[in-house]
């Protein structure tokens, strides 16, 4: 069972080494000029919405840690949630000529979540029963 869950661990422990700065730099530093490479325009409200969101996410991935099949959605609203900001902000934007427009950091930590998590949701069992 513990191999099993330290799957899941796998995916709150990147959460957290990812959320951190992020989470710092939404609240304290330069928000979602810094985040988003200062191609998404600045706002209070999306520096605190999206800030908010990560900050749920850390917090439940800290506990998740405690509890990994428990917290387990963190993971697939992270997959969704990811996703769909890829199709609908990003892809139009590569497909429009507009690449330079695209924040390659967080895309590219983005794209490779929706990769990697899956596999680590799947594998980590917590859809068999006991």
């Amino acid at each position: 069972m513990f191999a099993d869950a330290g799957l899941l661990r796998l995916a709150y422990i990147a959460n957290i080494l990812i959320l951190v700065p992020i989470c710092w730099n939404m609240f304290f530093g330069s928000g979602v000029a810094n985040v988003f490479e200062g191609k998404v325009e600045e706002s209070a409200g999306l520096r605190i919405l999206a800030g908010s969101l990560w900050l749920a996410i850390l917090v439940g991935s800290a506990i998740g840690l405690l509890a990994p099949r428990f917290f387990a959605p963190i993971i697939l609203i992270q997959i969704f949630y990811k996703s769909l900001w890829l199709l609908a902000f990003i892809l139009p934007l590569i497909v429009a000529g507009n690449s330079d427009q695209v924040p390659w950091g967080i895309s590219a930590t983005f794209i490779a979540i929706i990769f990697c998590y899956p596999f680590l949701f799947w594998f980590s069992g917590v859809w068999r029963s006991h």
